[in-house]
């Protein structure tokens, strides 16, 4: 098979954060899977040899120097090898120039990725302000050509696109952090050789430019300067304020106590020497100099400008760059604190931040978008939630959705209205007209062969005909629209004549559905849905991080949800046999008994590890003999989102025998299937500890699936070929 071939662009004359990013990640993957060549603006592009290592280097001139041959080289390269790539990669501050991306689309490259490194304009000069402008205009226009946005941050993706209409992932700025770890003989090497054996060493790494702050850090010091003679300052970096900064520390009388080392390659060496690191930064994507740092044990001082995502571990101040005495202040604590320096390399591992680890899924992350590019198109995720109380499960879902939903590249939408209008006519009057601005704004947004995921019901209710009306124009304009149903209101009586109304008008006009299984599917078809258009997601997936306990065979059983009487009557009426039942949730009041223990409720993402017992019981309505009522009935066709809660804890199950979700339990065998609840005592006594094991395993697997989004991925993809 050959490999995926990427074009990268980004590549300049100065050594950076982009030049070191774009190094480490080429240089690491795998080229047998990947293969990257680069385009450059620069002849003089930094790294020579490591490019030409990885693969060939194509040189056009800079857009501002020769904007004829820049545009007409750059047309000539795409003419000669636009065609050989499947990927894009376009890697900028700011994309004042997107000329790459605008040809990749008309030469047809089907990914084309931009990558942002900054939340902000790194150059104050007068051509970077001009620049900026440009940027400004055309960020808007970026999603026309680029179909995929990476970011070091979610500020940086919003710097480069405010609309946020692009699928974003955060690509972390990774490093080769066991090149960081702390050596004391290297540290002694590096002190004596620059004269630093006695003294308390701040160190700072970056680019000599406004965006880094070093005239502030020169402040800074001189205050440092005159409470610790033996403080000495280490600038490692080049740039534009080099002159300026030499300038100043003479001023400031601390020149023979500020060490210039320029732009060097054994930043990993150099940083051994250091006894804290600091970076008061105007603004930064990450801040990748202050990853390394931690790696290499030190403590840290940074501007509370850089993001918080950067501090992996504790030894990290955040403080505003504005009070020159605060700062000497701190970095003077820091510096006569005693300490040792720690091994970091693991949780910089842990926290995605090693090369190695992060190369291996950049490669899987290419991999599938090159495999998902023969039918890719925008993805929007249409999520509303319930600002009532008492439906933190009917939440819990539709964040799981949307979570998963991202990771295959859909972008969750906001929404103005809200889920209901509590009040009189004017708050009615309000939510409609939100409703209307939603639909307005999604149309304007949208564009042919566009697809939109509707997490269902539609909040709120009453809006459905104004939904239904937006919906047809968006089809109209070339939009495919899917609904992935989370219930079907007008069957359990909730929502009243809107709910019906939404049911049997709105839903039909999808032109994808995502059922809950095979006899909602049934259902649907009956009532008139085109059983094509119809795709089943089995269970719901349930994202949590409890721990997932082994269970061992017990008489006990979990009760979890709403205990309220008109939904679990029959709870009253619970059956003897020397069975324990252990309830979680809201609306319990019942009457006191020995078999029965009353947690309370818990957040859903933590419940999963608070479950006691060996059994996760779904069951609904007011008899412990039949699922009865609305409630129960409804189990005839849906799939409960606490049967996916008890799996995520690995704790098999017990479910009605006439429920959709029985099929599933006895083929995948895990949990019993059962008549009436006075049958569970007697199943679960004629149960071995061998089987009730195997059982609870298979419970577990299903369970990591669940925790994973393997089942909502799964239908997904199938919607994906509308």
């Amino acid at each position: 098979m050959k490999p995926i071939r990427v074009l990268v662009v980004g590549m300049t004359a100065t050594v950076g954060g982009i030049e070191n990013f774009l190094m480490a990640y080429c240089g690491r993957i795998d080229r047998t899977r990947v293969q990257f060549d680069f385009l450059t603006r620069f002849a003089n592009a930094v790294y020579p040899e490591r490019r030409a290592s990885i693969g060939q280097t194509y040189v056009v001139p800079r857009r501002s120097e020769d904007p004829v041959g820049y545009y007409r080289q750059v047309r000539a390269f795409f003419d000669a090898h636009g065609r050989d790539y499947d990927v894009i990669w376009d890697n900028e501050c700011m994309f004042n120039d997107m000329t790459p991306l605008k040809l990749a689309a008309e030469y047809g490259i089907p990914v084309r990725i931009a990558h942002s490194h900054n939340p902000q304009n790194m150059d104050v000069s007068l051509r970077g302000r001009a620049q900026e402008l440009l940027h400004r205009m055309q960020r808007r226009r970026l999603g026309r050509y680029a179909n995929v946005l990476w970011a070091c941050s979610e500020e940086s993706a919003r710097w480069v696109c405010p609309a946020m209409d692009i699928p974003m992932t955060v690509i972390p700025n990774a490093i080769d952090a066991r090149a960081f770890r702390y050596k004391s003989h290297v540290r002694d090497q590096v002190r004596r050789h620059y004269g630093l054996e006695d003294c308390l060493v701040v160190g700072h790494v970056g680019r000599l430019q406004y965006q880094k702050n070093q005239t502030f850090l020169l402040e800074a010091f001189a205050r440092l300067r005159q409470r610790e003679p033996r403080a000495r300052l280490v600038l490692v970096g080049d740039g534009p304020d080099l002159t300026d900064l030499e300038a100043r520390a003479v001023a400031l009388d601390i020149a023979s106590d500020v060490l210039f080392l320029g732009v060097r390659d054994d930043v990993p060496r150099l940083m051994q020497a250091f006894d804290l690191f600091v970076m008061p930064s105007h603004f930064e994507g990450l801040g990748m100099a202050a990853v390394e740092a931690q790696a290499a044990g030190l403590p840290c001082i940074l501007s509370d400008a850089v993001p918080k995502m950067a501090a992996i571990t504790e030894d990290v101040i955040f403080l505003p760059p504005d009070d020159p005495d605060l700062w000497a202040e701190r970095m003077l604590d820091v510096l006569e604190a005693e300490r040792f320096r720690p091994d970091n390399v693991t949780r910089i591992a842990e926290a995605g931040y090693e090369i190695s680890q992060a190369a291996v899924k950049m490669t899987e992350r290419i991999e599938q978008l090159v495999d998902r590019s023969a039918s890719f198109r925008r993805r929007f995720l249409l999520t509303m939630l319930s600002t009532q109380e008492g439906v933190p499960a009917m939440n819990k879902a539709r964040q799981d959705v949307q979570f998963f939903a991202e990771q295959m590249d859909y972008v969750p939408i906001a929404l103005s209205a809200g889920d209901t209008a509590r009040g009189d006519w004017k708050q009615q009057l309000i939510l409609l007209g939100r409703v209307m601005a939603d639909w307005t704004r999604l149309f304007f947004k949208l564009r042919h062969n566009d697809v939109l995921l509707m997490q269902y019901p539609y909040f709120p209710v009453k809006g459905a005909p104004v939904a239904r009306f937006a919906m047809h124009l968006l089809q109209w304009k070339g939009v495919k629209l899917a609904a992935l149903i989370h219930d079907l209101d007008s069957l359990r009586c909730v929502g009243g004549d809107a709910a019906r109304w939404s049911d049997q008008e709105l839903l039909p006009r999808f032109d994808r559905i995502i059922t809950h299984n095979e006899r909602m599917s049934s259902y649907l078809i009956n009532q008139g849905v085109a059983e094509e258009r119809l795709v089943e997601l089995t269970l719901f997936d349930y994202r949590t991080d409890a721990h997932c306990p082994v269970r061992t065979l017990e008489k006990s059983v979990c009760i979890a949800g709403n205990l309220s009487p008109d939904k679990a009557g029959y709870l009253n009426s619970l059956p003897d046999g020397g069975v324990h039942w252990h309830l979680y949730g809201q609306g319990w009041a019942g009457e006191e008994r020995a078999d029965v223990t009353w947690y309370g409720a818990f957040p859903p993402e933590e419940l999963p590890g608070k479950l006691e017992g060996s059994f996760g019981l779904v069951w609904d309505g007011n008899s412990p003999q039949v699922c009865g009522g609305a409630y129960g009935c409804y189990l005839l066709l849906n799939a409960p989102h606490k049967l996916s809660m008890y799996l995520a804890a690995g704790m098999p199950v017990a479910v009605w025998a006439r429920s959709a979700q029985a099929e599933f339990v006895k083929h995948s065998g895990v949990g019993l299937v059962i008549d009436s609840l006075s049958e569970l005592p007697g199943h679960i006594a004629a149960l071995s500890q061998a089987q009730y094991e195997a059982m609870a395993e298979r419970a577990r697997a299903v369970g990591a699936s669940l925790r994973e989004g393997r089942y909502t991925q799964r239908a997904l993809k199938k919607i994906e070929r509308i």
